[in-house]
């Protein structure tokens, strides 16, 4: 059922006078065919042409009914276009009208759409109940679905479709028990999405969405309406202007109220919330035009909130409701689809979804760790898509007395390969870690892109400082120190002590066992591990526990665990890696199946497989790291720039300053 290109202009006054004159002319042979059959039977002559023109006759009574059925549907899909009733009159029907119906010449898709429409609306859902209707309705479903590929035919089914059945669809299909339901729903959702997103509407359908966007008459049927939007896909527009109409306007102004508004028969048949609030920002979710829009007009003129209050009308109601959680899953993802943060690239957000961003963390951070958790995985999404703005928020060299905000703050010094759209403060920085990291899952997530973004970043810096005489080097590793610290502090204030070093240490032992394998590094092992070693640098300092950790990490590698040493050597590799300048290292020391210099971790594993019971392998670790030593003493600018970032990535500072800056 393709649309097709080529439209017609339809005059029904004048498709009724050729449909009376074909009806005379119809009625006039079958007269005369039969007078003088009649005739000649008395004479005993066959007269088989007179059957024939008998036969156009009906045929001709055949196309009289079709006429007049496309002239009923004609005038019920332009029901509302100026050339019926309003002031185009008829004659603005015709091809270049003002008031034309545009429809397809080939009208099957409408009357298919036309049949399905009574079908369902004057027969399935109305006189049939339990199994049997649950049973019918699935049987036809198919064929509803295949009207989303022509979005007239779409718009047309709907706008034929009685109101009473429109309104309440999710509740009429929930209520048969079908164990279809959920798809079946989503099949009209389909069908209502592309007769929303037509390019253009059906003068009838135009009713159908103005009744999508107001309020309506109680909370059960918003509901019913929201359930269909869910899935429909809709515009932006209409997403926006439902929502708000439907529930979010009200909320606003009177947000203290029972917003329960569907029952367990529908909660269950379609996974649905049964929060009235938490299905408005259902259908905002994953459309951030549709998010920011809502956000800047919900309550209208009598809401003069900031969106900030706004967004914490939204948290404030989830702590307090039965349904809390279901808001507040809700709720994280619309901030989500708002900062953009699954479909712009980190460092390159737009100037609109940065702002709403900076709005989002100061707001969650506000709650910190008493955040609902089901809320934390957004959070996550969100900070690894605002890894720029997190990363330079965590900075305590600069202008550590800032306040959040887009404006660059003074005395400012860029780091080139960060670009954030925003500035955040230590504080708002701290406290919005403090939304997720206490849930594993979703801190490891995080730190797989804090440890990619450490690595490249890192890298960038060393090529810019190998062009000249900066230290974006040096300056970016104590960055990283200070967001790891950051970040670790959160974790120890969320999590407790021992559960926080616990994982990190489990996290050590993982990335370094990783580099035992056949000899040859993984590369995505090889970054984690730069980013744990930069968080376990500082957990010394922070707990005044570095003998304990690393006789833990001991016990379970077998290995010295000197996170100094082995973070001196990660920066060594990462400059030798991004060509900083330096004499060539010896052959021994240079990865064959990578060409990059080896890490201390890499060496360890070599020590170990090449050990004998003659000699240990901390023995044969000692033999390989001298030339190692010797070769980055030969080469001072790169050993003085490894030692300086390697010991600026101790978090001790930051861990001490938030407290202040908090």
């Amino acid at each position: 059922m393709a649309p097709t290109a080529e439209f017609c202009g339809i005059d029904p006054e004048q498709m009724g006078q050729l449909a009376t004159s074909l009806r005379g002319a119809a009625d006039r042979l079958t007269a005369f065919s039969r007078e003088f059959e009649g005739k000649l039977r008395q004479n005993g002559v066959e007269a088989p042409a007179l059957r024939e023109i008998t036969d156009i006759a009906d045929w001709g009574g055949r196309q009289v009914s079709m006429l007049h059925g496309r002239i009923d549907l004609i005038k019920t899909l332009g029901n509302g276009a100026p050339g019926l009733g309003g002031a185009g009159g008829a004659a603005s029907m015709a091809a270049g009208g003002q008031g034309l119906i545009r429809l397809p010449d080939e009208l099957k898709d409408f009357d298919i759409a036309q049949g399905l429409a009574r079908m369902y609306g004057e027969d399935i859902l109305v006189n049939f109940h339990g199994e049997s209707q649950a049973k019918l309705i699935h049987e036809h479903i198919d064929d509803v679905a295949k009207l989303a590929d022509n979005p007239q035919a779409a718009a047309a089914f709907f706008a034929l479709l009685s109101p009473k059945v429109r309104n309440s669809l999710p509740d009429l299909i929930a209520s048969t028990g079908s164990k279809t339901a959920k798809q079946d729903l989503a099949a009209f959702s389909k069908v209502l999405g592309a007769a929303l997103n037509a390019p253009a509407l059906v003068p009838a359908f135009a009713q159908v969405r103005a009744d999508l966007v107001k309020p309506a008459d109680n909370k059960a049927a918003a509901w019913n309406r929201l359930a269909l939007l869910k899935g429909a896909n809709a515009p932006s527009s209409v997403r926006s202007a439902a929502a708000r109409a439907l529930v979010l306007d009200e909320f606003a102004k009177k947000p203290r109220q029972d917003w329960r508004a569907a029952g367990p028969t529908e909660t269950k048949a379609y996974g649905l919330p049964s929060d009235l609030v938490a299905m408005g920002l259902e259908v905002l979710a994953g459309d951030g035009t549709a998010v920011r829009d809502a956000f800047a007009k919900v309550g209208g003129a009598e809401v003069t909130l900031s969106r900030t209050d706004k967004m914490k009308l939204f948290l404030d109601y989830a702590k307090e409701a039965g349904t809390g959680d279901q808001v507040a899953d809700a709720f994280g993802r619309v901030l989500e689809a708002g900062s953009e943060a699954t479909t712009e690239k980190a460092g390159q957000h737009s100037p609109e979804a940065a702002a709403f961003a900076l709005d989002a963390i100061k707001v969650a951070g506000s709650f910190g760790a008493d955040l609902p958790t089901v809320a934390s995985d957004s959070m996550g999404v969100i900070a690894k898509s605002y890894i720029h703005e997190l990363a330079s928020g965590a900075r305590f060299d600069k202008a550590v007395y800032r306040d959040s905000g887009t404006g660059v703050p003074e005395n400012w010094v860029h780091l080139p390969p960060v670009t954030p759209a925003f500035y955040l403060s230590p504080g708002d920085t701290y406290r919005f870690l403090k939304t997720f990291v206490g849930d594993k899952g979703v801190t490891d997530d995080f730190d797989a892109t804090a440890a990619q973004f450490r690595h490249d970043t890192l890298t960038a810096a060393a090529r810019l400082d190998a062009q000249g005489s900066t230290r974006y080097f040096e300056d970016t590793a104590k960055m990283f120190g200070d967001l790891a610290g950051v970040q670790f502090k959160a974790t120890l204030e969320v999590r407790g002590e021992m559960d926080a070093t616990d994982d990190l240490i489990r996290d050590i032992v993982k990335n370094t066992v990783s580099f035992g394998i056949d000899g040859i590094p993984i590369a995505g092992e090889v970054v984690a591990a730069g980013w744990e070693l930069t968080k376990a640098y500082g957990v010394g300092t922070i707990l005044d526990v570095a003998d304990s950790i690393e006789s833990r990490v001991e016990k379970a590698t077998g290995a010295r665990a000197d996170f100094v040493l082995r973070l001196k050597y990660n920066m060594a590799s990462l400059l030798h890696n991004a060509d900083y300048p330096a004499s060539a290292p010896p052959a021994e020391l240079i990865n064959k199946n990578t060409g990059n210099l080896k890490s201390y971790d890499e060496l360890m594993a070599e020590a170990k497989r090449e050990a004998s019971d003659d000699k240990k392998w901390e023995q044969v670790l000692q033999e390989k790291l001298e030339p190692y030593e010797r070769w980055m003493d030969s080469n001072r600018k790169l050993d003085d720039k490894a030692e300086d970032a390697s010991t600026y990535q101790a978090s001790e500072r930051s861990k001490e300053e938030i407290s202040i800056w908090d």
